[in-house]
């Protein structure tokens, strides 16, 4: 686990993020012409960001771009050590401190971070490169170029991802150096539970040295829990009486601080600070628990997008996004298709909404089930994103995939294999993938916990016919309540609109119809008693790959890309009032 970066008394954070040097590599040459030495740039781009849409030049470009950026690097003391962390690059990185490897990065939407203590020259001038390349091949995840195993849309698209959303490249999350004790807190772990009025927090923690030593653990107002670290690890159990639960009425968080005490010090050489909350997140028969109470998780899919910089950090745009659904009465989202921001998440945690952490798995194909390196690729990166997320009370659940061809005989073997992967690093949260096939003929949801489903009936299927699509929706959900026996949430469902465009009677891309459509539906699915949930698809519109079925961007947000309601928008906002009673 890499903590989220923090700074007090034992560490220091300096941020990188700012215009850095930059160089497409069109030509494929620049480690054989050694730009990790020194980049032959020719302009200068910010970050975080995406590259595509800073330059008109590249938005389409996919190969590696170089990154380059000249620091002081700050002078150590004895027992310190510095390292690089970069929160999210796309895809395949390589990290170079003054002309020297310092390591290599395989996928986007996690950290990563190296020690480079031994590479740079304290209180002088130093080069830090990056190269980052963003190739959409077969065997990355999520995977392009896999047109002829396609189940959905998308074929023949520019660029050849054949997913649903614009595969942005660069370095996308902040770039900072940290300096750490060589001995630190490198991973908590809090594992929440209560009974009655009592919380508990299990509470493991992982040294970065195998050191024996004692960690102080303050909480609730002046408790103490004492840990004794034998060869860099403790563990012990805290508890909490009168204990506030975690929920989106509450969104109550716990503040642990850990002082680590070497063997023979009195002196702490390290600090941590872990902000957390007490809360079970479980299913049980038909329904969906939170705090041992059923719950419906009601919101919207949504992306990191936004225009000029792509899937780049931006906390304003995180404020909006999220006010956006609190103003429609939303409770829940799921992070499509990818682990969103810590930024994100942290913020999640603060103002009580529900998440379902999803993997960067969209489209696995049948080659990929048969695939011995993309299993163990598959399984390395849900251990990073459980590792990474696992103590955030906002994740309720975690999704292995979305939209992959669930209907190959070989999709059941693989998916009960990543489940039981992720299963084992987490014993409590429950876990799905998104199915978009027929569920009669679907042969791996059997082995989830609950079942979630993408459905687009007067959509893509049912096109125009509104009253045919929603009497196949009904039977379709009954039909697989019938085979599961298992909670059901639709985490998709909805219609493009065009904003300003408007018919009567309603048709397709009319605000009209996608509001009609989303209120009807809605409501077709709060009324199964199986059902868990209903997330609307999407927040906002969404840039995409240039294909005919897509007028640049996927319009069926509520909001428009730049955030502004549609008439849909409106309908459900009232709709969902209604349902709270907060109408009369």
């Amino acid at each position: 686990m890499m903590l989220y970066p923090q700074m007090n008394e034992h560490r220091s954070i300096y941020s990188l993020d700012g215009f850095w040097k930059f160089r497409a590599d069109e030509q494929r040459i620049g480690e054989q012409e050694n730009w990790q030495q020194s980049i032959p740039y020719d302009r200068e781009i910010a970050v975080p960001a995406s590259w595509n849409e800073q330059c008109n030049d590249l938005m389409y470009f996919f190969g590696t771009g170089w990154y380059e950026k000249q620091f002081t690097a700050p002078k150590l003391e004895e027992g310190q050590a510095l390292w690089i962390r970069i929160g999210s690059a796309n895809y395949y990185s390589k990290v170079w401190v003054n002309g020297q490897l310092v390591g290599e990065n395989e996928g986007a939407h996690l950290p990563f971070q190296f020690e480079i203590s031994q590479f740079v020259k304290p209180g002088k001038l130093n080069t830090f490169t990056v190269s980052v390349n963003a190739d959409i091949l077969p065997d990355r995840l999520p995977p392009g170029a896999v047109e002829d195993e396609m189940i959905v849309g998308f074929k023949g698209q520019y660029p050849n991802n054949y997913y649903d959303f614009f595969p942005y490249a660069g370095i996308q999350r902040p770039v900072q150096l940290l300096v750490l004790p060589k001995a630190h807190i490198a991973k908590v772990v809090s594992e929440p539970s209560f009974t009655e009025k009592t919380g508990y927090a299990n509470i493991r923690v992982e040294l970065s040295e195998a050191i024996n030593g004692e960690i102080q653990v303050s909480f609730d107002a002046g408790k103490q829990l004492k840990l004794t670290v034998k060869d860099g690890i403790a563990s012990g159990q805290a508890v909490i009486e009168q204990v506030k639960l975690w929920s989106p009425e509450q969104p109550h968080l716990y503040t642990f601080e850990l002082a680590l005490y070497p063997e023979g010090s009195k002196e702490a050489a390290d600090s941590y600070t872990l902000e957390t909350g007490i809360r079970t997140a479980e299913v049980s028969g038909d329904k969906f628990l939170l705090n041992g109470q059923p719950i419906f998780l009601r919101g919207a899919g949504m992306h990191e997008d936004f225009p000029v910089i792509g899937k780049g950090l931006n906390h304003a745009v995180i404020v909006k996004d999220l006010g956006l659904m609190k103003w429609l009465g939303s409770n829940s989202l799921r992070t499509t298709h990818y682990p969103y921001s810590e930024e994100f998440l942290n913020f999640a945690d603060r103002n009580g909404i529900l998440v379902i952490g999803e993997s960067p798995f969209v489209g696995f194909v049948k080659s990929h089930y048969k695939s011995e390196a993309m299993e163990k690729l598959a399984k390395k990166g849900l251990a990073r994103m459980v590792d990474r997320d696992y103590n955030h009370p906002s994740i309720i659940a975690w999704s292995l995939a979305n939209e992959p061809d669930s209907k190959d005989e070989g999709a059941g073997p693989f998916f009960k294999k990543l489940y039981d992967s992720v299963r084992a690093l987490d014993p409590a949260r429950p876990i799905t993938f998104v199915n978009c096939v027929d569920t009669d003929i679907d042969t791996a949801m059997e082995h989830m916990d609950f079942v979630s489903l993408n459905r687009y009936h007067g959509w893509y299927e049912q096109a125009g016919q509104l009253d045919e699509g929603c009497k196949v929706l009904d039977e379709a959900l009954d039909r697989c309540y019938r085979r599961f026996k298992k909670p059901v949430i639709i985490t998709e469902f909805g219609a493009d609109a065009i904003a300003g465009v408007h018919t009567d009677p309603a048709e397709l891309f009319s605000e009209e119809y996608q509001a009609d459509m989303i209120t009807r539906q809605y409501e077709i699915i709060r009324s199964k008693p199986y059902a868990m949930g209903a997330h609307v698809w999407a927040l906002c519109d969404f840039k995409t790959s240039q294909t005919p079925s897509r007028v640049v961007v996927n319009r069926k947000g509520l909001f428009t890309r730049e955030r502004y309601p549609k008439l849909a928008a409106h309908r459900v906002k009232e709709q969902w009032a209604k349902e709270d009673g907060k109408l009369k």
